[in-house]
C-alpha cells in the first residue's frame, strides 16, 4: 500500500503540466490595430498562467514584439475613446486606422479639433470613405455641422 502511495506522489510531482495555446506579438502592435493571426504567433503556456484572449479585437495599447497578448491589452475599439466624447461620421483617408490621432480642420473658420479614429473607412474602393472619429463634447455640434456640409478636412498623424 505504501508503495502505491509513493508511486502516486511521484506521478503527481513528475506529471507534465497541462498547456494551452496563447497568442504572442510577432511584431510591434500599435494601439488601434486589430490583433489577429497576421501579427501574432501561438505559443504553449501553462494552463491558467494567463487569461485566454480572443483574436480579432483591437489593441488598446501598444504590445511589444515577443510579449504575450494580455486580456487588458485588447478590447473593442470604442474602449479607446474617453467617456463623454462624441463620435462623428466623416470622410477619412484610407490610411486611417482605429486609434489614430485625427486633426479635424473646419474649413470656413479654420478651427482645429483633435480626435481619435474609432472606425476607419472601408478598404472597399467603391465604399463611402466614411469612418468614425471621436471628439470632445464642446466642439462636437460645430464639427458635426461642418462634416454634414462638407466643410471639414481630416488629417491623420503619422505613426
Amino acid at each position: 500500500m505504501s508503495l502505491l502511495i509513493a508511486a502516486a506522489a511521484v506521478w503527481i510531482e513528475m506529471r507534465p503540466e497541462s498547456t494551452i495555446p496563447h497568442p504572442f506579438a510577432m511584431d510591434e502592435i500599435s494601439a488601434g490595430m486589430v490583433v489577429d493571426g497576421t501579427n501574432t504567433e501561438t505559443k504553449q503556456m501553462p494552463a491558467g498562467a494567463l487569461t485566454p484572449v480572443e483574436l480579432g479585437q483591437t489593441a488598446l495599447q501598444p504590445i511589444h514584439a515577443g510579449n504575450p497578448v494580455l486580456s487588458s491589452d485588447v478590447g473593442d475599439s470604442h474602449q479607446m475613446v474617453p467617456s463623454n466624447w462624441w463620435a462623428i461620421e466623416i470622410s477619412l483617408p484610407r490610411s486611417a486606422q482605429s486609434g489614430d490621432v485625427a486633426r479635424l480642420v473646419l474649413l470656413d473658420g479654420g478651427d482645429v479639433v483633435e480626435g481619435i479614429v474609432v472606425t476607419p473607412a472601408s478598404d472597399d474602393p467603391l465604399g463611402s470613405g466614411l469612418g468614425m472619429v471621436a471628439i470632445e463634447p464642446e466642439p462636437a455640434a460645430e464639427v458635426a455641422r461642418a462634416a454634414a456640409e462638407g466643410r471639414a478636412a481630416v488629417m491623420i498623424a503619422s505613426r
